[in-house]
């Protein structure tokens, strides 16, 4: 079943000490019923609307907290059948004949977390009637009970989707935009509809989290998701994968805003992800030639003139809101305004202890903001500061940098994803570099860019790294323009993205993971992340026009002969 759009509420991530019922008890004492605790360590909470933010900086056993994030699908759907590369030469396994290697993904369980799953397409359903997947929480729709310690939407089991096939029966889920069906064909489809398109490992079995969809967030008519809502399905999918005793791949398909470093994540307080068995592959980001970032350098010193800042121009679009983020690759301390296209200039955001929130408005365009400055950033140690625009409203915007303290003086400003703004909304010296999606910079991620086979080159669009000042990603590329996989209604449709190429790469694992356990006598202890990622690496073909690893390729090209050789000579 569908659920109707939402405008985005207030919700938070944070990180907790002390034990889940206390958390849970200080929380509820503090006026706040609806949270998910994900882990020992973080959890997510749901404000009232009228809930006093600045309450929460109060609460004792709450160690940090930082607002949900908007993310968005990393998949395009391009419709250009025609001109488009099935999965099996795409993934190269159609070239690989060995009559002694028969995997399929059996016995690996994937999760999509994106826009659902058209759960009644063939290509999902067995030979005998039953489907591909064993668990469903469709967060967007109240027709059962959530799973158990969750608090919206519906949990469907494998019986309740058979039964729901039996009966064609559609309510269960509804993937209204389908980029969640075309990254499950990809990894799984059996290619009942048409054989040609079968997905690379069509005995994987899913779990699958259709997250809630948001509307109007930045612009009139996209549509996002949220950073609270996606962790809640990590917890969800690692809770199936459990309880099941299978080994999970964790497919990220959708993404947050770019950004420059990122040493931890809350992706980290899941310690089952440092555990044999469990693999987070994530697109590297759809921000390549997007003019979503830009970069700076302030010159190292303590001491300045009055006229040494740095203006960054923004062109405005015809968002209703906007966020702009500001990350610094060291603990550097600067004074930050804007000015808006009438030339008038914000309140000054700078440093304090207590980390004060700026608040303002622009009188002439009747456009509020708030600059919050947070030294240092728990998740990079380093400068992070936000500015937030409500009302904005369509010029030129400049952004002013005014160093006070400098050690590093590298800095980056990120705007939103560009499929949730304005297409004309963007910096005008941008750079395609740092463009990797926050979550993609996790060491434990396998991060994967975009290559057009078309072309023999990399895709325009593919997000570019480093990580931080020197690290690589992405790790490695696959293909991901005008792949043809399972779409809505029994038919096919392309797919372009890095979410294309991380679904390709998964579906390669699976495979692999399958060789691993087959062969090995410690399964179980064979697949860590680290081995899986490095195996993926050496096996990737490398053009020797250019030096690897590169913040374009990474490692290279996924070869799928080269890595089952690789890992069954080191099995061996």
């Amino acid at each position: 079943m569908g659920g109707e759009y939402k405008i985005r509420i207030k919700s938070y991530i944070i990180i907790y000490h002390l034990s889940q019922q206390e958390l849970e008890k200080s929380l509820r004492d503090n006026g706040i019923d609806n949270f998910i605790v994900l882990n020992r360590q973080s959890a997510v909470i749901y404000l009232p609307e009228n809930y006093d933010t600045e309450k929460l900086k109060n609460i004792d056993v709450i160690d940090w907290l930082e607002e949900s994030v908007p993310m968005s699908s990393l998949i395009n759907i391009t419709n250009n059948l025609n001109d488009g590369i099935n999965v099996v030469t795409a993934s190269g396994i159609g070239t690989f004949n060995n009559p002694y290697v028969k995997v399929s993904g059996e016995g690996i369980l994937v999760a999509i977390i994106d826009s659902g799953i058209d759960y009644l397409n063939e290509d999902f359903i067995n030979e005998d009637g039953t489907s591909k997947i064993v668990s469903m929480w469709n967060q967007d729709c109240n027709i059962s009970e959530p799973p158990e310690g969750f608090i919206f939407g519906s949990e469907i089991s494998r019986d309740e989707i058979n039964d729901a096939i039996k009966d064609n029966n559609k309510d269960l889920c509804v993937d209204e935009l389908g980029t969640g069906t075309i990254a499950a064909g990809i990894i799984c489809s059996g290619g009942r509809v048409n054989n040609n398109y079968r997905g690379i490992a069509p005995n994987v079995e899913l779990v699958v989290v259709k997250l809630r969809q948001y509307e109007d967030t930045y612009t009139k008519g996209k549509i996002n998701y949220e950073s609270t809502d996606f962790f809640a399905a990590i917890a969800y999918v690692i809770s199936v994968s459990k309880e099941l005793n299978m080994p999970l791949i964790i497919n990220l398909s959708v993404g947050a805003t770019s950004t420059s470093f990122y040493n931890i994540s809350i992706i980290n307080t899941f310690t089952e992800l440092y555990q044999s068995g469990i693999v987070i592959v994530s697109g590297a980001g759809n921000e390549g030639n997007t003019d979503i970032h830009f970069s700076g350098q302030i010159n190292k010193g303590i001491t300045f003139d009055k006229g040494d800042y740095q203006d960054i121009v923004l062109q405005e679009g015809d968002d209703t809101n906007l966020d702009i983020t500001i990350n610094f690759l060291g603990a550097d301390k600067v004074r930050v305004a804007v000015i808006s296209p009438s030339g008038e200039i914000s309140k000054i955001g700078e440093y304090s202890p207590e980390n004060i929130v700026v608040n303002g408005s622009f009188n002439l365009e009747n456009t509020g903001y708030t600059i919050e400055y947070t030294l240092p950033w728990l998740f990079s140690g380093t400068t992070v500061i936000n500015i937030k625009l409500r009302d904005i409203k369509p010029g030129i915007w400049t952004i002013r940098i005014i160093p006070e303290y400098i050690i590093n003086g590298n800095y980056s400003l990120y705007i939103p994803n560009r499929n949730i703004i304005s297409p004309t909304t963007r910096f005008l010296d941008a750079d395609s570099s740092f463009t990797i999606t926050r979550f993609g910079l996790v060491r434990e991620v396998i991060t994967i860019g975009t290559y057009n086979e078309k072309t023999n080159s990399m895709w325009l669009g593919s997000s570019k790294g480093p990580h931080g000042e020197n690290e690589i990603k992405p790790d490695i590329v696959a293909p991901g323009v005008d792949i043809i996989s399972t779409f809505l209604n029994n038919t096919y449709n392309t797919g372009t993205g890095s979410g294309v190429s991380s679904s390709i790469v998964c579906g390669i694992l699976a495979l692999i993971m399958e060789y691993i356990l087959n062969q090995t006598d410690l399964p179980r202890y064979s697949l860590y992340n680290e081995p899986l990622k490095t195996y993926l690496m050496i096996g990737t073909t490398q053009n020797s026009l250019y030096s690897y690893p590169n913040i374009s390729q990474g490692f290279g090209l996924l070869n799928y002969q080269n890595t089952i050789i690789k890992v069954a000579k080191n099995i061996n």
